[in-house]
């Protein structure tokens, strides 16, 4: 963790589970350093259902990880039933300090705002597995691209002659299946660079998020941050907090995917999530909470660089 003058603050923040080496460190320096955990990574620190995660070598709890540090920057809608009473809980997660105050993406529009839209949506796949059925892996169950493939496409290109963009969901000789009734309204990219992701962003009227096992989903704060809505699964692990009137719509399965669709659809107008993104995320609004909770529980325990009002996770 750093400050806004990129100064060093003797607090390290634990997205996944520890190898023994890394549980020992934590043991070693915990007096010095002031360990928290962030919920970043799938399901952590609950054990991800997803078959080809890491596992702590097949050994890691949930007990251990939530009494683990004293403080934690939590994704889940219920903290008070995960964490004993004795640790101290934030809503926030590592999504929430995308940066808002830069505009490093404008283009020739000269604004974020409204640009053109040539597709309705957008859909971002990580790290497939390209093999005879088409996409598998970790990124596939990550991204829920059964719910995608054999039910969500059809509803989208079919019922409702939805056109889109699905990132990442082929490579130089293979491509995940899509159904019929998608073909000539999708387009399928290989893994693309940050510049022609936020390109393919600003080209879509909305997000599509039908993951589960995600506790921060960067991509929403992207989109947001260009003004683009969302529409995300209920289920969802984190990520849920961003989802109001202001930022785009829930589903919860295909028995109302299309009613969510439409709703969005009907109120593009109405949303604002580049606002609603401004007036409460990015590195100074999140960086001002995250410094506020620990001086507020932790104050004893850091020290605090001169100048400095911010505190913002680094990934080093």
């Amino acid at each position: 963790v750093r400050d806004e003058n990129n100064q060093k603050v003797n607090i390290i923040l634990v997205k996944n589970f520890l190898d023994e080496d890394g549980e020992q460190m934590v043991e070693a320096f915990k007096n010095d350093i002031l360990f928290l955990g962030i919920m970043s990574y799938e399901w952590f620190p609950l054990i991800s259902p997803n078959p080809l995660s890491p596992k702590h070598n097949g050994q890691a709890t949930t007990d251990k990880y939530v009494s683990m540090f004293p403080g934690w920057l939590n994704m889940y809608r219920r903290p008070d039933e995960l964490f004993p009473s004795d640790v101290a809980v934030l809503e926030m997660s590592q999504s929430d300090f995308t940066d808002t105050e830069v505009d490093y993406y404008a283009g020739e529009e000269g604004s974020i705002g409204k640009y053109d839209k040539e597709y309705d949506f957008v859909y971002v796949m990580s790290y497939p597995t390209f093999d005879e059925v088409g996409c598998s892996g970790w990124g596939a169950n990550a991204k829920n691209w059964t719910f995608v493939s054999d039910h969500a496409l059809d509803i989208m290109c079919g019922e409702l002659d939805l056109s889109g963009v699905l990132v990442w969901t082929r490579d130089d000789s293979s491509a995940c299946k899509i159904p019929p009734s998608c073909e000539g309204k999708i387009i399928q990219t290989p893994f693309v660079t940050m510049g022609e992701l936020v390109g393919y962003f600003k080209k879509s009227k909305f997000l599509f998020l039908p993951q589960v096992g995600d506790a921060s989903p960067r991509v929403a704060a992207q989109a947001m941050r260009l003004d683009v809505p969302l529409l995300m699964n209920q289920n969802i692990v984190g990520g849920w907090k961003y989802i109001n009137n202001q930022t785009g719509e829930f589903f919860h399965d295909e028995s109302n995917l299309q009613e969510s669709i439409t709703t969005l659809l009907s109120k593009l107008d109405m949303y604002e999530p580049r606002r609603y993104m401004l007036e409460n995320y990015g590195k100074q609004n999140s960086g001002k909470r995250f410094r506020e909770f620990v001086e507020e529980n932790f104050g004893d325990r850091v020290e605090f660089p001169p100048g400095g009002q911010l505190l913002i996770p680094t990934y080093e």
